[in-house]
């Protein structure tokens, strides 16, 4: 009988925890809601978030503070919030390769972001830009490729870090185009814009929308755009594929993760109210100004996107023998 009565015990205490967590999903959010950024304000990552988190608040009726932690490439944000408690109210905001690229590149990491972070949604993604500077002699993606060959490791391109998105996407580039060229990474984009518009680097693939003003100003000349499908903000110019490199396209995203443990009914309610901030025309118009597309996805859809992502940079990344950043 004691033990009947026990098992009945376990038996009606599990059920309570599973109906508080449905009573619990189903009131939320009922306090406001804490957006973790793994970089400074007025990042690119910061710029995205915080326009869709005062949309956010307006549609749930709570607050969604923005917490800016950068350091580490978005590590430091990541961690806090993987072990924040798995109920909605903490969440990480910032670019993919934090999630998809990181794990590849740093030895050392205090997480494992695939296991203890799940995606929630995402914001959108985005494309970049392949510029040299005025003084190289190249007009197009075939004669930079062509001068790459001719001079192997003498052009050198800049990226703001070791394992960055825009490191890879041009990696990416030096891989599907067959040649070798000199990475120079930066601690922050003031110090390797100065050096691009100086000539003292002489390539780099980065953001269309901090390089066209330099384009516009004849301080740079773009090359192509690293899309699918062309820029809205550059049309003129020819994707990197349209120019001759085969199979290249380098897209990066920016998305939202919940602490993992975060109960289905939870992320499920979260995603359906960013999908309808995120689907509205003037969410839509202010993103396509930071030459970002929304997408909208549900979290398994998301997910899916993040485990191919994943698996596609780590593969380039033991392919092309980069070395890790401790």
């Amino acid at each position: 009988m004691k033990t009947l009565n026990a098992m009945a015990a376990v038996a009606g205490s599990a059920c309570f925890g599973l109906w508080s967590v449905h009573v619990a999903a189903q009131a939320y959010p009922s306090k406001p809601i804490r957006v973790v950024i793994g970089f400074t304000a007025g990042s690119n990552s910061d710029s995205l978030a915080r326009p869709m988190a005062r949309k956010l608040s307006e549609a749930i009726g709570q607050q969604v503070i923005i917490d800016n932690r950068p350091g580490a490439s978005g590590n430091i944000a990541m961690e806090l919030v993987a072990r924040a408690a798995p109920d909605g109210y903490t969440i990480f905001s910032g670019p993919g390769s934090s999630i998809t690229t990181n794990p590849h590149m740093q030895e050392k990491m205090a997480i494992d972001v695939m296991r203890d972070l799940v995606p929630v949604a995402p914001m959108g993604q985005f494309s970049a830009v392949l510029v040299v500077h005025p003084s190289m002699p190249v007009k197009t993606v075939a004669e930079l490729v062509a001068l790459a060959k001719k001079k192997p490791g003498v052009i050198s391109f800049g990226s703001p870090g070791h394992g960055t998105g825009f490191h890879l996407g041009t990696e990416l580039f030096r891989v599907r185009s067959g040649i070798q060229i000199t990475h120079v990474p930066y601690a922050s984009n003031s110090p390797m814009l100065a050096d691009m518009i100086g000539g003292r680097i002489d390539m780099m693939i980065f953001s269309i929308i901090v390089m066209a003003p330099h384009v516009k100003a004849g301080k740079l000349r773009a090359l192509a755009t690293t899309g699918k499908t062309r820029s809205e903000v550059m049309p003129e110019l020819p994707t990197v594929a349209e120019a001759g490199v085969r199979d290249y396209e380098y897209t990066g995203f920016h998305g939202l993760f919940a602490p993992a443990g975060t109960p289905r009914e939870v992320l499920d309610r979260l995603n359906g109210v960013i999908v309808k901030v995120l689907a509205t025309p003037e969410m839509r118009e202010y993103y396509a100004t930071q030459n970002v597309e929304v997408l909208l996805m549900n979290p398994a859809e998301f997910a899916a996107k993040v485990k191919r992502d994943h698996d596609s940079w780590g593969k380039l990344i033991r392919d092309a023998g980069l070395k890790t950043a401790n």
